[in-house]
Formats: C-alpha cells, structure tokens, sequence
C-alpha cells in the first residue's frame, strides 16, 4: 500500500517539477518582455507599448502568483512522501534511524521506572516508533499517554473507538501527518519556547489611548486626500504640502512607536512559519466527518468559537507583520496608512477574542496526533489487536501470539498466556526469551493502557498499575551500589502493593547483585509480600531453589520455562514458555564459544 502511494506521489512530483520550470520560462519572458516594451514606450512615447508592458507585468505577477502555489504543492508532497518513507521504514528495523526518539521524556516528569525498563523513550523506543506528531502539544500528548498509563476502562474504550476509526480513514491520516510535516524543519525546543513566548505574550494587555488612536485613524484619510487631490490637480500647492505633512507625521509616530510596536507583535512574527500548518490541520479536522465520541467532542472544541476562522485571522495578522520588516515596504505603508499601529490594533482585537481558547485549540490538535500515533502499529503490523480490558478488581491477563513490539515482525516469536493474580517463576537458560518475554508483556500492557493496538492475535487485561525492577544500576556519587539500587526498586514495588489496587510486578533476574543464599532468602520473602490476591507477579531467575515456591501453600507460584537444543554443535532456541521448570543450562557452551572454557 505505501509503496503504491509514494509511487504515485513521485510521478506528481516529476510533473509538478516540469510545470514548474516551464512557469519560471515564462516568468522570465514576461518581465524581459514588460522591461521591452517600457523601454520602447519610454524612448517612442507609444502609449501601444506601455499597454503592452502593462499586460506582461500583470503576467508576469499572475505567473508569480502561480508559482509559489506550484511551490507550496511541491513542498507538501515531499512532505507526504516523507510520511510513507517512514511507514515503511517501520516494516523493517528502518525505524531505528526515524529522528523524533522522545529521549527528553527520560526525564521527569515523564521518567518512571518502568519507562526506563521497557524501553518507552529514547533510543530505539517504543515512542521512536509510533511517534508520527510533529506538533509539540502532539508529542508531548503522546508521552504523557505512554508514561502516565490510564487505568480508568471508560476512558480506554473511549480512546480505542477513536484510535480504530483513524486507522480506518487512511487518506485522512497521511495528509494530517503531511500537513504538519514542515513543523518538524525547526526543534521541539524552538518550537516549545515560541509558544511559550505567544501564550506569555497573549496573557499580557495593552491599550492605546484615545488621542493617538484618533489620529491614527485620520492621519492615513487626511494623508491620502490630499495625495488624491495633488495628483487630480486640485490646489496642487496646497495639497502637496498636505500630503507631505501627513506622511511626516505618520512617519514619526510610527518611529516613535517602533519600539512598543515590536514588542507587541514579536510574538506573532515567531510564529508566522507555524500558523499556516497549524491552520491546515485545523481545516482537515474540521471538514472530516467522525463517528467516534471522542474525536466528535474534540471537534466540538475546535467549533465553539471557530477555531478555524480564528486561526485564518490569525495567518493574514501574521501575514502583515511580516511585510513590515521589509525596509521599503514598512516606508511606504506607515507613511500612507500607519501600517505598525493597523497590524497593533488587529492583533490586540484576535487576543482579546482567542487569547483563553488558543492552548486547548492546539491540544486537539496534539491529542489527534498522539491518536494517530497509537494507531501505528495497525498500519505497519500483520498481527495487531485492540485489547478487551475487564472490569475487575482482580487481576487478569491473558493473550494469543503476544509479541514484542520493537521486534521485526518476521523475527518475532508469539507465545500464549492466562495468567491471574499469582506468582510466576520464569527459569531458563541465558538468551532463551525470559526478559524479552517479560518486556513483551509490560509493553504491550503500556499500548493497552494509552487506547492503542497490541501486537498480539489477542488480548485481554485488568487495569492494573505496572511496577518493575529490570535495569537498575549503580549510583557511584550516591554510594549505591547495583544490588542496593535494586532492592530500593523492589521496596518500591513492595509498597505499592500496600495500595491494595490491581498491579502487575515484573521483575527480572531478582537480587542477581547478591550472592545466591542471600539472593534465594530475599526472593523468597520479596514473593511473600507480593503474594496478595490483587497483585500479580512475573519474575525471572537462574536460582532453580526459587522453584519450590510453587508447593507453598501460603503461595499461589506457578513455574514456567524457556529452553533451547542443539543441531550439529550450535545452540537454537524457539523462545516459546512452557509450564513448569527448567531442566537444561547453556553457560558452560556459552563459555565454550567465547573462548573462556
């Protein structure tokens, strides 16, 4: 499907790039022409030639005109051919090199544990992945989505029946994503700060007094009357020396105001770059027809003011402020019609009218972003579902050919479970699937709980908090060692658990920084505490001891194993789990290979 569409996109492409340089022939014509005929106009006095130079001038601009439409057209389908570059890039381990990672969500306050250990930003991230927004209200949406997992069904659902109709309205989609495609040509930073500067600015009031307003409203009439009468013959000393009074004087106030001008209008001019695509993104939403109540209620945020026809005032304010900064231009218009206290006056009347209803404006439009964004994985994976979540207090996970997201789909091997609140010890041998196991279900849990699809045949889960205990590392300044750093993760766990709420605890290769008569007394008590009827928990060890569990009546333990064989000296693995314990080890092969044994 993407490769059809970018081939079709590539033949628009080739054209418009050839009706492009037949506009720039003709453009050059008609100037050389215009400049000719002029000139023969001028040295003939032939009012045939002016005429004629008239018409290639109007050509001339008309072609213009005409061409930077051509541009823009051309601009937005690179854009859109990006867009499917990226989709396919997803279908193979091309998304590792997509440049919008989310390695600033590593930090609070997005940071979490769980974040961290199963690999949501940064780097080779889950956000790396889905992420198509390229608005910062749209990125920033899809974080907190990801981070802050939501553990309320209702809003879930809600979420889910919007996230499945765009996956159905493909076209809509990719040109939603094109549209908003050229944002990405400056920094998230630069981009966040901008807003920062126009909502800061927005907040902030300013009004002209009635004197100065009066004048700036007569000087431009009395200005120009009197430039109409010069030119007409009336009185002609007289009038000119109105009219150059009148220039003077809108000249000076304009000098005077500069500074207070610019202040007031720097905002916007920052802006001017990203008012345009913003205003196009508004326009598909609000031209799209939608079923699910979620998106209807953002479209209804988006209608009440129109957030449409605000943001086109908002383009042709910006429009203006950007000509003043032309030196001949700002000349020519603040002598005739004191243009800078116009542009002022325009966009002090579009604040005074917006300035509550911008920020969620741009909201909706980052929250279907971030919808799109979860949709992803239904357009570039064969095996995909939307999860069913329950509605208990009990938790409850089960699934068919659950995968790992980040894993190439040809690669990547599925395995059933049907668990519930329980101990599952996970034992087997080194590299046969224990943790990717592991993080497949946390990651695919963190995409159930943003209203997204699952890389699974299917998928049904509690809302249940996810704890982890995965990656934890030293902390030298601190004096903390690895073994600490994940006994304070665990006792984190352990305390969550006193909330006596839905959770699911993953932990993987518990206490491996101790040795193994403490590590198996520790983990032993570790799974008592967690043993409640509202906890569930899946662990990894290499300690076989931590198997006996499972005949502790206080203990709902279960065992579950990975293992692997050997064809002709080499070491193959299925990474399937099977119930009960693991019977076979690899290290001292391992060793063998490496040259250590």
């Amino acid at each position: 499907m993407y490769q059809e569409r970018l081939d079709s996109c590539q033949e628009q492409t080739a054209r418009l790039q050839a009706r492009c340089s037949r506009i720039r022939f003709f453009r050059l014509l008609s100037f050389s022409a215009a400049a000719i005929f002029f000139c023969l106009g001028y040295t003939k006095q032939q009012y045939g030639a002016y005429a004629a130079a008239s018409a290639a001038a109007l050509a001339f601009l008309l072609l213009v005109a005409c061409s930077s439409k051509q541009q823009k057209q051309l601009a937005y389908l690179t854009d859109y051919a990006s867009v499917l570059l990226e989709y396919q890039a997803r279908l193979t381990d091309g998304w590792k090199q997509l440049s919008v990672k989310g390695s600033r969500y590593l930090l609070p306050p997005y940071a979490s544990p769980h974040s961290s250990d199963l690999d949501i930003f940064g780097s080779q991230s889950l956000y790396q992945y889905l992420c198509t927004a390229s608005t910062v209200f749209g990125q920033d949406c899809l974080a907190n989505l990801l981070s802050q997992p939501d553990r309320d069904p209702a809003g879930i659902r809600a979420r889910q029946q919007a996230v499945s109709e765009l996956v159905r309205k493909t076209d809509f989609v990719l040109r939603f994503e094109a549209s908003a495609r050229c944002l990405r040509a400056s920094s998230y930073d630069s981009l966040k700060k901008a807003l920062e500067h126009f909502f800061h600015a927005l907040e902030l009031t300013s009004r002209t007094p009635f004197f100065l307003r009066a004048f700036f409203w007569a000087a431009p009439v009395w200005t120009l009357a009197a430039l109409f009468c010069y030119l007409l013959g009336i009185v002609p000393d007289q009038a000119l020396a109105c009219f150059l009074t009148g220039a003077a004087l809108q000249l000076c106030a304009a000098l005077l105001g500069n500074g207070r001008n610019s202040r007031q209008l720097a905002p916007v001019y920052k802006m001017n770059q990203t008012i345009t695509p913003y205003r196009t993104l508004l326009e598909l939403l609000a031209h799209e027809p939608f079923d699910s109540a979620y998106l209807q209620n953002l479209q209804q945020t988006l209608a009440q003011p129109d957030a449409l026809k605000a943001f086109k005032e908002l383009e042709a304010i910006a429009a203006s402020v950007v000509v003043r900064h032309n030196p001949y231009a700002s000349f020519l218009l603040n002598s005739l019609f004191s243009y800078d206290f116009h542009c002022t006056e325009r966009y002090m009347k579009w604040k005074s009218s917006c300035q509550h209803m911008l920020k969620p404006w741009l909201e909706a439009i980052g929250s279907v972003e971030a919808l799109i964004s979860l949709g992803v994985i239904a357009r570039t994976r064969q095996t995909h579902t939307l999860p069913q979540l329950l509605e208990t207090d009990r938790p409850a996970l089960s699934a068919e050919d659950l995968r790992h997201p980040l894993l190439k789909e040809t690669a990547a091997v599925g395995n059933d479970l049907d668990l519930r609140h329980q101990t599952c010890i996970i034992t087997g041998s080194n590299m046969s699937g224990k943790t990717t196991f592991m993080r497949s279900i946390g990651i695919n849990l963190v995409l159930a709980y943003a209203g997204g699809f699952c890389t699974a045949k299917m998928l049904c889960a509690s809302c249940m908090e996810v704890c982890t205990s995965m990656r934890t590392a030293d902390n030298v300044s601190e004096g903390i060692s690895s073994f600490y750093a994940e006994l304070l993760r665990i006792k984190g766990i352990v305390e969550t658990s006193k909330k006596e709420q839905p959770m699911l605890s993953l932990i993987d290769e518990i206490y491996k920084g101790t040795n193994s008569k403490d590590r198996i007394l520790a983990a032993k008590e570790t799974v008592k505490n967690l043993a409640k009827p509202y906890a569930l928990t899946i662990l990894t060890t290499h300690d076989l001891a931590l198997c006996e569990l499972e005949h502790d009546d206080s203990i709902d333990a279960v065992n579950y194993y990975f293992t692997e064989h050997y064809e002709e000296n080499k070491i193959l693995f299925d990474y399937k789990i099977r119930q009960g314990r693991c019977t076979s080890t690899n290290a001292r092969y391992l060793l063998h290979l490496a040259g250590i044994l």
